[in-house]
């Protein structure tokens, strides 16, 4: 079935009214510009009305393999998506056999000399960070370990001499930032002090979380000390235990800690779970005295699941195969749609920086293990594109909770485009979105994403200032005029 039909049948048929497509758009509400606008259409758009950037918050985790440069390089792929930032955590795991990003990975021998520059090996994130640098985002360093699922844990714990850690965290962020060891300048803005310290033991071994945080404080007053100019921040937290970050917070301000950004992590099927802790967060860091601090929600995705589902023990191979591939899965249309609402209603929020978990890890990322193209995949992509061909928000209007329209346009106004995204809904629907600053007819491309299609696109064409879209219960629609 073709969109055409989509758009203009497949409702009618379901009501059991049988109307042609030119039936359907004669029978349209008429708006006219300008004058009667949006008076009885319950979403609108308005292209007149500029509101303001669109804030660069769709960052990934993750970058296309280095380790599959020469058998599948995926560079075009990630960057068509225009991420804005991408967090390096977890890069061994996506990388076998290369020695990426972690501490450890990076300084061999953690009893070594610091100053030593023969004991660093750089060259494979080196090239690492230059891909992402090649396609436009901006990279987020995670100082740490990436997560051990291990029986024994070999660096997922608490360092014994915090100070000499310290001192080779300040190495590496000298190696990227001020030319060191055959290094660069290439002004690293974002240096975060470990992952998921609350989570044992698969990221730390104590259980007195004090402990993390003087680590924390030792960390970041040793860094800020010799690069004054970076972002330094954490804990990357699990959840948002806000008694944790206040704990920190105090901690800092108590010990003239920078604390630059504050960074959780959460996956969820519950838009509210994402949406509503950055103004509580905001919140709590005012009244700690960080009214400046940015906030990361640096690890989120889709999750209709339970982790012992995901793990695969509990249903086996047969659940687990069915959540990374359904369309109501970790990664099909309900995730397609639940990512650009969660993007389009983070713009309204104090929310400073995302990172969705993650571009590569075959459970977790936007291509399988076959190298096809996951439908979440195009729910980013439409954002990234949105944002960069028309970076200015303008107005809107959706009432529905889980139905979020998100219009755009250029400086010069000659870039229209908007993204909608319908999740979760009880029933499919036909979205009727009034239309300003654009001619009363006309036809736009619409690429989309539903239950039945992974990916698709045609020329739909729209009338009387009214472009109708019909919605299974989660939908995303990118639209270009």
């Amino acid at each position: 079935m073709t969109i055409h039909k989509l758009f203009n049948i497949a409702f009618a048929a379901a009501l059991g009214v049988v109307l042609s497509a030119n039936s359907l758009a004669q029978d349209a509400p008429i708006v006219k510009p300008a004058e009667n606008f949006a008076s009885n259409v319950k979403y609108s758009v308005d292209f007149t009305k500029k509101t303001g950037e669109i804030r660069p918050i769709n960052g990934i985790n993750l970058w296309t393999k280095l380790s599959y440069e020469t058998l599948e390089n995926r560079q075009d792929v990630a960057e068509a998506c225009h991420f804005s930032t991408v967090r390096l955590h977890d890069a061994p795991w996506d990388n076998n056999g290369l020695r990426l990003v972690d501490v450890h990975q990076i300084f061999g021998n953690l009893k070594a000399d610091a100053d030593d520059p023969d004991n660093y090996y750089f060259e494979p994130t080196d090239d690492y960070i230059a891909n992402i640098r090649k396609g436009g985002a901006v990279p987020v360093y995670r100082l740490g370990t990436s997560i051990e699922h291990t029986a024994r844990k070999y660096f997922a714990k608490k360092p014994e001499d915090m100070e000499h850690y310290a001192d080779i965290c300040a190495g590496i962020v000298r190696h990227y930032n001020a030319g060191w060891a055959n290094g660069f300048e290439w002004d690293l803005p974002y240096w975060e002090i470990w992952n998921e310290p609350n989570i044992i033991p698969q990221m730390w071994d104590d259980t007195d979380w004090s402990a993390y945080c003087q680590f924390y404080v030792i960390v970041a007053k040793r860094l800020r000390k010799e690069f004054p100019n970076i972002k330094i921040g954490g804990p990357g937290l699990a959840g948002n235990d806000y008694n944790l970050i206040k704990q920190l917070a105090d901690l800092c301000k108590k010990e003239g800690a920078p604390l630059d950004f504050v960074s959780w992590h959460y996956y969820a099927n519950d838009p509210s779970q994402l949406l509503d802790p950055p103004a509580k967060m905001r919140e709590l860091l005012d009244e700690a005295g960080f009214p400046d601090a940015e906030l990361h929600i640096n690890e989120w995705h889709y999750f209709p699941t339970r982790w012992d589902v995901v793990h695969g023990t509990n249903g086996g191979d047969a659940a687990k195969r069915e959540l990374g591939t359904s369309p109501t899965g970790l990664h099909g249309a309900e995730s397609a749609a639940f990512v650009d609402l969660i993007l389009t209603r983070w713009l309204d929020t104090p929310l400073t920086m995302s990172n969705y978990y993650a571009f590569g890890l075959e459970t977790w990322g936007l291509i399988d293990v076959y190298g096809k193209l996951r439908p979440v995949y195009y729910a980013h992509k439409f954002f990234g594109e949105l944002r960069f061909e028309a970076p200015i928000r303008v107005e809107t209007k959706d009432p529905g909770e889980w139905v979020s329209v998100l219009g755009s346009t250029n400086e010069s106004g000659d870039a229209k485009r908007l993204l909608v995204a319908v999740y979760k809904q009880e029933d499919a629907q036909t979205i009727e979105i009034a239309l300003n600053g654009v001619p009363a007819e006309g036809e736009v491309q619409v690429d989309y994403v539903d239950y039945d299609h992974e990916i698709a696109s045609e020329t739909v064409r729209y009338s009387d200032g009214v472009l109708k879209l019909n919605a299974q219960k989660s939908a995303t629609f990118f639209v270009r005029f």
